[in-house]
């Protein structure tokens, strides 16, 4: 069995300030080179490996990540990897680079809710400036495009570990699909991206989990469905401001479709939709 996964770091116990402990953005550096940041990566290639050894003790032959979260250094320590693990560097946070056909499953580790969602933990879709993303009439976030990526390729996303909302977004997708919950939001956010008392597993029992978890979503995976949505792709997106909108709309296939949406026509999810 080979196996795929996306990992980003929003959806790891333990996380929970945006600012000190994800953000790669240039005005962040301090944060960027900042002890919670490497705390945080450190946390996220922990629960990464602890989908690893689930996934090998299920079957799994061949491993391959890709650090879904910005650029280098990204949100993975690549000395702590565990030994199994190929890693995809390099390729940004675009998408998961190299999934094709030949994996059987999609895993998503450290994943979080779409942007909107009123208790999600560091909620957002794809960067803070993107208010919805809807696909042939399906809203999605990161959790639904990186499904629908790889359903596209007929490889089903069987397993999901990140905060609660993030995993309910998954199953409404994936009705079947192998959860591990390892934080939830308790009040609403006041504004996106912003710090909310958060309910998080330890680190260790995280790992307890998302092991274990990760063992039984190797043993579903032929009764998983890929999770496809038809092309050709119509894709709208609407920003948080109006100069993303207009940002956008300056780029080739992107046509404007009110102050702060734009829409974008494709044959493939692999092609730049917004």
């Amino acid at each position: 069995m080979k196996i795929y996964v996306v990992c980003d770091l929003e959806g790891v116990a333990g996380v929970i300030d945006h600012r000190l402990q994800c953000s790669w953005e240039p005005e962040s550096f301090v944060a960027f080179n900042g002890e919670y940041y490497k705390q945080a990566r450190k946390l996220a290639t922990l629960e990464l490996n602890a989908l690893i050894e689930g996934a090998l003790e299920g079957g799994a032959k061949e491993v391959v990540a890709w650090d879904g979260h910005g650029p280098f250094p990204g949100g993975l320590d690549v000395e702590l990897i565990h030994p199994e693990c190929k890693l995809v560097m390099a390729a940004g946070d675009g998408g998961p680079e190299g999934l094709d056909e030949s994996y059987d499953a999609l895993f998503m580790c450290g994943l979080h809710a779409m942007a909107g969602v009123e208790k999600g933990v560091m909620a957002h879709s794809f960067f803070g400036g993107i208010e919805e993303v809807v696909i042939n009439g399906i809203k999605v976030g990161e959790v639904g495009m990186n499904s629908a990526l790889a359903g596209s390729y007929g490889v089903p996303t069987v397993f999901i570990s990140g905060d609660k909302d993030g995993a309910e977004e998954a199953k409404e997708l994936i009705p079947n699909i192998v959860t591990a919950v390892v934080k939830e939001g308790m009040k609403p956010a006041g504004k996106k991206l912003g710090n909310i008392p958060t309910l998080s597993l330890t680190p260790q029992k995280a790992r307890e989990v998302i092991k274990e978890k990760a063992k039984e979503a190797m043993e579903k995976i032929k009764e998983i469905e890929p999770f496809v949505i038809k092309g050709p792709y119509t894709v709208r997106t609407k920003y948080a401001k109006k100069e993303f909108a207009d940002w956008s709309a300056k780029k080739t296939n992107i046509k404007r479709i009110d102050e702060y949406t734009v829409e974008a026509k494709g044959k493939s999810l692999e092609e730049p939709l917004f």
